[in-house]
């Protein structure tokens, strides 16, 4: 009574459980399997998906009027790939989670895999993200979690095409990067997926070894 009833992935609710919930929402009152009364219950109803509930709704693949009851308060989260930083935040999360679940020592990302984690456009949302975490958690073998510790998805040769380049809210003037901040984010997930590696680095990016150090140089990689 007065509590709070999330319901996940309604959209793939069967139909008559639909029938079954949307009853409820307008009787107030349950009755158990087995019950022969039935009993009054007060509490909020929160769902989730991931699909499109209205489209379903006309093509009566979800009932239209359980629709309307939850729509009363809609909320729409933009995919995680459109929220990098959200991704640095939940990986963070999610790593504290399963560390205190496990009751092991807390464990970090090092800005190299943070790098790697808001670049990736995370066509599983979440889930993936979640996943990801526990993942590399399984295979660190420090208190820092390493590129190498992420799974190979991550920081595959095909991953680094897809170039999002990171910065600071205050840098994003423009909705176009320039070449030059590019081929800077290029330089440095092929460093990262080579470990700080220039032959192998260079192989990635399609380059001679000294177009890469000129290149360094030019960016200021004094660490190298």
């Amino acid at each position: 009574q007065g509590g709070t009833l999330f319901l996940d992935e309604i959209g793939d609710m069967p139909l008559e459980l639909q029938a079954v919930l949307l009853r409820v929402l307008e009787d107030k009152e349950v009755m158990r399997i087995g019950g022969r009364r039935y009993k009054k219950v007060d509490f909020r109803l929160i769902a989730a998906t991931n699909k499109p509930l209205d489209e379903m709704a006309k093509e009566n693949l979800f009932r239209e009027d359980l629709y309307f009851r939850l729509s009363v308060l809609s909320i729409q989260l933009p995919p995680l790939r459109n929220r990098e930083h959200d991704a640095e935040l939940l990986s963070g999360y999610f790593i504290r989670k399963y560390c205190k679940k496990v009751g092991s020592k807390l464990r970090t990302l090092s800005p190299e895999a943070q790098k790697i984690i808001m670049a990736y456009n995370w066509p599983g949302n979440i889930r993936q993200l979640e996943s990801a975490m526990s993942f590399a958690l399984n295979m660190t073998q420090s208190d820092v979690i390493e590129p190498k510790d992420l799974p190979e998805y991550l920081t595959s040769t095909k991953n680094l095409v897809k170039i999002n380049f990171i910065a600071n809210d205050e840098e994003k003037t423009e909705e176009i990067l320039s070449l030059r901040k590019l081929e800077k984010a290029a330089i440095d997930l092929a460093l990262i997926h080579a470990h700080n590696s220039i032959p192998r680095a260079a192989a990635l990016l399609g380059i001679s070894k000294a177009t890469l150090y000129r290149k360094l140089k030019e960016y200021n990689y004094d660490q190298l």
